[in-house]
């Protein structure tokens, strides 16, 4: 008798067990539940699963204005009519505590992405679609300032260990670095990261998403598609997504514009993306800066009224 063969049909077993456990659920049965009583930033963030971000109090006639959409991040200039912190300061939407620690310290920019199954047959496809939209965003958001820009995107490792302990999944990345004047950058001339530069000013979009886990059924506030389902990609935990400062080190820029610039390009971005693309920022409130969803270039404010 091989007293060897228990222990191997165990050890398949589990095996097989954790790879069943990290397949894609379908959950599209169960639709998502608006709450009005709070904003559409928040209810983008709760149907995503995330650790909600809090709406700050606001009066009824901030109320009003913060419920634009056409907020432009962009530095607001004199004669510039558009609704921006020369015309709404961002004041009343920081809830920075004095003590323990702020939400900037545990949460982090992300992309929240609901990717109708109509586009896709598998998780790894829906992932593809996803980082092509990106990729043509921020293309488009270069070519319109006539920025010389260096793609460089693939498939990410996910060793055994993972794989099957920490249940990770196959993950995509996106690196877009560009020249900028205004920040000082020049396109390196190669694709790798070169330490002689790491004090040098910086301008690089960078991103990484795992592939699903899940399909849901699509948000109201995501917006309509064929099937009504959808591929979540989700921002948390150890499959959630990342999304990296843009500038950095930028030339006679203060960290504070740093972040404002970054903002703003993120929104140029998000105006090239379908709605089913949610980039999420956290909040940058020592820079003055509230947490934002932008969808299509609208920008989602977290607030409600008093």
């Amino acid at each position: 008798m091989n007293i060897f063969l228990p222990r191997s049909l165990s050890i398949v077993c589990t095996t097989l067990l954790m790879t069943a456990c990290s397949g894609i659920r379908d959950q599209s049965e169960k639709p998502y539940a608006y709450r009005t009583e709070h904003s559409v930033a928040w209810n983008i963030i709760n149907a995503s699963g995330m650790d909600l971000y809090s709406d700050a109090l606001v009066s009824q006639s901030q109320s009003k204005m913060f419920s634009r959409t056409d907020y432009d991040f962009v530095f607001p200039t004199v004669g510039n009519d558009k609704l921006n912190e020369a015309t709404l300061s961002l004041t009343p939407l920081l809830q920075h505590r004095a003590t323990g620690m702020s939400v900037e310290d545990w949460q982090s920019n992300g992309i929240l992405a609901w990717i109708p199954t109509e586009l896709a047959t598998t998780p790894q496809a829906a992932s593809l679609v996803l980082s092509d939209k990106i990729e043509a965003a921020v293309m488009a958001t270069l070519n319109e300032s006539k920025r010389e820009f260096r793609v460089r995107k693939g498939a990410e490792y996910n060793d055994w260990l993972g794989k099957y302990v920490f249940q990770t999944n196959a993950s995509r990345f996106l690196v877009v670095k560009f020249a900028d004047k205004d920040a000082g950058c020049e396109l390196p001339k190669d694709d790798y990261f070169d330490p002689a530069r790491k004090n040098s000013p910086i301008c690089t979009f960078y991103t990484s998403f795992h592939d699903a886990e899940k399909i849901v059924r699509t948000p109201d506030l995501i917006g309509s598609n064929a099937t009504g389902k959808s591929y979540f990609i989700r921002h948390d935990g150890l499959n959630g997504s990342s999304l990296s400062p843009v500038f950095r080190n930028s030339a006679d820029h203060s960290d504070a514009e740093n972040e404002r610039m970054n903002y703003a390009f993120m929104q140029q971005v998000s105006s090239h993306l379908p709605a089913w693309v949610i980039l999420y920022l956290s909040p940058h409130e020592h820079e003055g800066l509230p947490a934002v969803a932008f969808q299509q270039g609208k920008v989602h404010f977290f607030f409600r009224e008093k």
